[in-house]
């Protein structure tokens, strides 16, 4: 008789206890299911029973299990009586446990939360918090593991910690929004773009020296236009001596706005505008500003030595949103689909094109760029045909190289492996190895 009473004051705890707990994790949704007992909880038990969402959710989960765990024992233990457990009765006892618990926990907490306004809570309000305020001790515990646990914080996140929260607060709604289906996969990469987008510099999206297409001042207009012809690009960095001193940039339309008998005795330092010089440490929104204010399309990137490092286009900035734009004469020969999730990469392909391809994450501490340098970083030389990298469940596979840098790779998906160890070749023979 006893233990009958008990078990239905503990089953009855275990419901209401249950429904709190709905109630918290409810108010934490992004797609909330409104009903009238959230709203007398958001606008007056929350406030009353004086926790943030995250603590209650935590503590009313401990003391529902407590309870569920509780409810569990003394209903087999009531099934059972004194008798020996033999395999039938543990079996109809446990049954019976399994039922009274799925009820209590589940069931009714949500019919309560539909049907129910939850006025009636505030009665219970002290008891609940005293509830909440037991919990407290545990619910502390894993923040104490955490700051006992907790590394060094890098450079950038010490330097501007405020802005790290808010970068990690943000991906974690992207997150959210996405589990519960309110942003598509396509809008959360852009969204994610966006998020990132302040946080890379000039030199992560810049086109680097070797693929410079420049000419120098003294040139003549019909050099500049068969330049044009070949390249296909509308505007022409300008040099004077070298390729470390652009002195200005030339534009397609200010070559057709000259007569054609000139172009013979024109030279190029005629019609060239100036050009922006900035540094490769910049942001890249800094730069999207400086560019629209100035109402220009390109930039020089100057290293810390004052030398010429790449260009940047507007076009390369907005790409870091958009994805990649390509236009009608520009060929698609960076990334081949070979089948059966491989790919055919140039060595001077972005690495965030992996991202949208294997869904690979970079990790930190790599600076390289493009999937050539990522693979020279990793093996601390540049990689010969035939050489293989394994990094975070992807497989790059080297193709063609010569002396100064990677031109081919093919890339596909293998399990995750860790970062590779690169004091030496030997250390890191498990994720790197020679086919």
């Amino acid at each position: 008789m006893v233990a009958g009473v008990l078990l239905i004051f503990t089953a009855t705890c275990l419901a209401i206890v249950s429904f709190v707990h709905l109630l918290y994790l409810e108010s934490l949704r992004l797609r909330r299911r409104d009903h009238a007992s959230l709203g007398y909880f958001k606008h007056h038990l929350e406030e009353a029973l004086q926790l943030r969402p995250e603590e209650g959710a935590v503590a009313f989960a401990l003391v529902k299990y407590l309870l569920a765990s509780f409810t569990g024992i003394l209903s087999i233990s009531l099934v059972c009586g004194g008798e020996t457990l033999r395999a039938f009765r543990l079996a109809e006892a446990t049954l019976v446990a399994g039922l009274v618990v799925l009820i209590s926990s589940f069931l009714i907490p949500e019919f309560l939360y539909r049907k129910s306004t939850g006025e009636w809570l505030g009665r219970l309000t002290p008891c609940l918090r005293g509830l909440a305020l037991a919990m407290r001790p545990l619910t502390a515990l894993p923040r104490a593991l955490d700051s006992l646990t907790l590394t060094a914080p890098s450079a950038s996140s010490a330097a501007n910690p405020e802005e790290v929260n808010v970068v990690g607060g943000l991906e974690a709604l992207i997150e959210a929004g996405t589990d519960e289906g309110l942003i598509p996969e396509e809008d959360r990469q852009l969204i994610e773009s966006v998020v990132t987008f302040g946080h890379k510099t000039v030199r992560e999206v810049m086109t680097p020296r070797p693929k410079i297409v420049a000419i120098p001042e003294e040139a003549t207009l019909e050099e500049l236009r068969r330049l044009i012809v070949a390249s296909q690009f509308s505007r022409i960095p300008v040099y004077r001596n070298s390729i470390d001193e652009i002195v200005g940039v030339v534009h397609v339309r200010d070559l057709i706005e000259r007569r054609y008998d000139e172009h013979a005795q024109r030279r190029v330092r005629e019609i060239m505008r100036p050009v922006l010089h900035v540094p490769e440490t910049k942001n890249i929104d800094d730069l999207l500003r400086e560019l629209q204010a100035r109402g220009e399309h390109m930039a020089v990137v100057v290293d810390e030595y004052g030398q010429t490092a790449g260009i940047v286009t507007l076009e390369d900035v907005l790409e870091e949103i958009v994805g990649e734009i390509r236009d009608e004469h520009e060929p698609v020969v960076d990334v081949v689909e070979e089948g059966n999730g491989r790919y055919l990469l140039s060595g001077g392909v972005d690495v965030d094109r992996l991202r949208e391809l294997f869904a690979f994450r970079k990790p930190e501490g790599l600076e390289s760029t493009t999937v050539g340098g990522m693979v020279c970083e990793l093996l601390g030389r540049v990689p010969k045909p035939g050489d293989v990298v394994e990094l975070n469940g992807l497989r790059l596979e080297v193709l063609l190289s010569d002396e100064r840098r990677v031109h081919r790779v093919r890339a596909s998906s293998v399990q995750p492996l860790e970062r590779p160890n690169r004091k030496s070749s030997e250390n890191h023979s498990d994720a790197i190895r020679r086919s």
